[in-house]
């Protein structure tokens, strides 16, 4: 059985006004511009400032949405804008948010929130201590299909939570001559698993936060480029509610799952992003499904890319356009912008250090596990 109604529309709070919120970019690469375009496409956002060391980016992304170029922080948070949207490398983060909450600015910040677990924790003290809103870019829960799912994990339908499983495994393609590139160093992106967190952060999501026990091995390591990576990591946690959560990752995987699943007494709930779907599951029969998106379209783009490539791109050049599921995607995540800066509260505030904290955590457990053989990281 297939659920017709739009998960928009199963929503129960109704529909405030709001205010034009003011907002900069900082970050004008690949995934910074596609951030800055749909902040832009959004009715109640304006984007006034763009800024990126290299002024060309910033001003070329700057023209097509009508606002000013700037190269320097400081212009950013000397200005009167409302909100600051962060997608610089992952190794600036926390200066880049640590100076715009000082400043006043309300920011969201592209996952992961930090690489160290002390500058995750600054970064949660300074967004309390100042009185601004600290967002995290963990865009899988703003989709539709995972709300909805949320909502049911967190209201008792399935019961009591026994155990939430997230799997990414999939080969990532890096563009030919890549060499010093910050996305495949691990002292720049964090790590494979910093990265790539979002199924990990589901977990700790549903689950409630950070785990109180971390169980991990990292390994399986490729040479790309410069740098040789650790691919798969395989993760076990036990929450203080004493559920379990899972987690696998693998970046050199030819047979690609990617999928999550979250589990209670009473019911399961398992959504298959490679096909689009979420199934509401008791005593192993499907008893309701319904689409990750809302819209047949996004979700005939999600099951394209699923069996794409999946691909690290370099340079905001023109040259790659995002899945139109993606754009999807970060319209949601505006709308939750939006909501969030109206009301106070939202899901990408919830939890904002649980995922990086998680996967430090698992680095920890895995050098320990490894003992004096374990390579040395910038996570310690």
């Amino acid at each position: 059985m297939t659920s017709t109604t739009p998960y928009s529309q199963l929503q129960e709070d109704p529909p405030m006004p709001v205010p034009q919120i003011r907002a900069a970019a900082l970050g004008a690469g690949f995934f910074g511009s596609i951030l800055a375009h749909e902040a832009a496409r959004h009715p109640d956002i304006q984007v006034e400032l763009v800024a990126d060391r290299d002024l060309s980016s910033a001003t070329s992304l700057a023209a097509r949405l009508d606002a000013q170029a700037v190269d320097d922080l400081a212009q950013v948070t000397s200005s009167d804008v409302d909100l600051v949207f962060v997608a610089t490398p992952n190794h600036l983060h926390a200066a880049h948010v640590l100076a715009a909450l000082e400043a006043g600015k309300h920011v969201f910040v592209e996952k992961p929130l930090t690489i160290t677990a002390d500058d995750a924790m600054a970064l949660t003290t300074a967004a309390a201590r100042t009185g601004r809103l600290l967002m995290v870019g963990h865009v899988l829960r703003t989709l539709p299909g995972v709300l909805r799912m949320h909502r049911m994990a967190t209201s008792g339908e399935l019961g009591e939570l026994l155990e939430a499983t997230g799997t990414r495994t999939r080969v990532v393609h890096v563009p030919d001559g890549a060499g010093d590139w910050w996305k495949l160093d691990p002292s720049r992106s964090g790590g494979e698993l910093l990265h790539e967190l979002h199924e990990l952060d589901l977990v700790c999501w549903f689950l409630g936060g950070r785990p109180e026990r971390v169980v991990s091995l990292s390994g399986a390591p490729v040479r790309v480029a410069e740098h040789q990576l650790d691919t798969v990591t395989r993760t076990t946690m036990l929450f203080p509610n004493r559920a379990v959560g899972f987690h696998d990752l693998s970046t050199s995987a030819h047979a690609s799952a990617w999928s999550f699943r979250v589990t209670g007494t009473e019911a399961a709930l398992e959504v298959d992003f490679k096909t689009a779907t979420v199934r509401h599951v008791v005593d192993g029969h499907e008893v309701d499904a319904w689409g990750v998106f809302d819209d047949p379209t996004a979700n005939e783009s999600l099951r394209e890319s699923a069996r794409s490539k999946q691909a690290y791109h370099r340079h905001n050049d023109g040259a790659s356009v995002p899945p139109s599921w993606m754009t999807r995607a970060v319209r949601h995540e505006m709308d939750q912008v939006v909501h969030t800066l109206t009301t106070g509260d939202g899901v990408l505030t919830q939890f904002p250090d649980s995922a990086v904290l998680a996967a430090l955590d698992a680095f920890a457990a895995g050098r320990v596990a490894l003992g004096d053989a374990a390579r040395s990281t910038v996570h310690a």
